[in-house]
């Protein structure tokens, strides 16, 4: 049985949520819509040290405060007293810039969602470098999950998950129209069997975002392209993001097997609702989605299985990291602190039993290839159809593309969010062009 609370469930909703309705995040957690204290106190032998931690997701603040008591446990040289706080995605990350750009009012230790993450790397990085503790544990780790708050080949931030972006397939549906699972290994196998639900059954074989960019940014990456590339480089317009794009726009356009998300998102209740019904047979999104099911799609419940995103050609990627928020120790720290902050980081985050707890706390994929084997994680899910839900993921991390952001990431996401995206399935643009006009409105900002 699964040791996941229905608290920690909850978190799922958050973090993406607001990424949909504030700035789009895409990592999972409580609505932090009202500013809360919630100061943990210490209980082991050492020094007392006090860390105020921001964040906008509730539920960051229990996972943190575990860690909290399990390091006060096992370490005698600190006892860590943990002063969380919980605002609004904007509030917080506004208010931690004006801190950072005026030197004073950031606190010891903060979440910083992966969109909001860059703004901090420009210029005069505010932020600690946390290369040595990620070193420490760099063998374990699956690489590609510290390239988004890496700036110079030096890490910032850590993560709450992996972010491994699947396939969900409702297996009902799919079986009502003849298809195997199985079967569907490249884009041409998809649109193939979604041929056969649209003709088979009243379902649609997808839903595409037109007020969000998950849709569009997962099949880009996992075609090799991006916002950016590990030079640094801007490749919004790339021949591998115009190639998954027009992939998109053919389903919708040409296929006739894919339309519009009910409530333009994926994140919508007129979305859940929807797929409660049975109107689509698959949706492509990022492993914390299974929040989303459990909370919000009970009638999937049992009929969902999880696969890897169909190959766009034999050999290649299969995967990809969606979301995340990178936990950062700001440069305003005492001196006399910093040592503290990074071993507590390093246990809450890099250690193995905290990664461990991404799972069983929160309902996140681990991002230590180790805790896979673990007995926690090799449990049968009912609700996905009965499977070793974490082993499917493992299996994919040898074909999984990086992510990389650059200096205008965020800018550059908002433009497939509030533009591209939009125009492209719901107008009926030409991928190339709307991606090449992306793409000059973001190198226009720095010229």
């Amino acid at each position: 049985m699964l040791t996941l609370t229905r608290a920690g469930r909850r978190l799922g909703l958050s973090s993406v949520l607001i990424l949909g309705l504030a700035f789009a995040t895409a990592c999972g957690g409580d609505d932090g819509g009202n500013p809360s204290g919630d100061s943990g106190q210490g209980g082991g032998e050492g020094q007392d040290i006090e860390l105020e931690f921001w964040t906008f997701v509730d539920a960051h603040t229990d996972f943190m405060q575990a860690r909290a008591d399990e390091f006060n446990a096992q370490n005698d040289e600190y006892n860590i007293v943990l002063d969380a706080s919980v605002a609004d995605f904007e509030e917080m990350h506004d208010r931690l810039l004006v801190a950072m750009q005026t030197g004073a009012g950031a606190p010891d230790i903060v979440d910083i969602e992966i969109q909001r993450f860059a703004t901090f790397l420009r210029g005069e990085v505010p932020l600690h470098p946390l290369t040595d503790i990620v070193d420490n544990h760099r063998d374990q780790l699956v690489e590609e999950r510290t390239a988004p708050y890496r700036a110079d080949g030096v890490e910032y931030g850590i993560d709450y998950h992996l972010g491994t972006w699947v396939m969900y397939y409702n297996n009902e549906i799919l079986e009502e129209a003849g298809v195997d699972v199985d079967d569907i290994v490249s884009w041409d196998d998809y649109i193939e069997a979604g041929k056969q639900v649209v003709a088979n059954t009243d379902a649609w074989m997808a839903p595409v975002e037109t007020t969000d960019r998950f849709s569009v940014i997962g099949l880009m990456l996992q075609n090799g392209g991006g916002t950016y590339d590990e030079n640094n480089e801007l490749i919004l317009d790339s021949q591998e993001n115009i190639d998954a794009l027009q992939l998109i726009a053919d389903m919708v356009h040409e296929h006739e097997i894919a339309t519009v998300s009910a409530g333009g998102q994926v994140h919508d209740e007129a979305f859940y609702q929807a797929m409660n019904a049975g109107e689509y047979a698959s949706v492509w999104m990022p492993q914390w989605f299974v929040t989303r099911f459990w909370d919000f799609m009970p009638e999937t419940e049992g009929h969902i299985l999880i696969r890897p995103l169909p190959e766009f050609e034999p050999g290649g990627f299969i995967s990809t990291m969606g979301g995340g928020t990178g936990t950062a120790i700001t440069k305003q720290i005492d001196d006399d602190k910093l040592d503290a902050a990074k071993q507590f980081l390093e246990f809450a985050k890099l250690s193995y039993d905290a990664q461990v707890a991404l799972w069983t706390e929160l309902g996140f994929d681990p991002f230590r290839n180790d805790v896979y084997e673990d007995e926690a994680l090799l449990e049968a899910d009912p609700w996905f159809g009965g499977e070793q839900v974490m082993t499917n993921l493992e299996g994919m991390f040898d074909r999984l593309a990086p992510e990389y952001t650059g200096p205008r990431y965020p800018e550059a996401i908002l433009q497939l969010r509030d533009v591209v995206a939009y125009d492209v399935i719901e107008q009926g643009a030409d991928p190339g062009e709307a991606l090449r006009k992306a793409a000059e409105e973001v190198r226009s900002i720095d010229d």
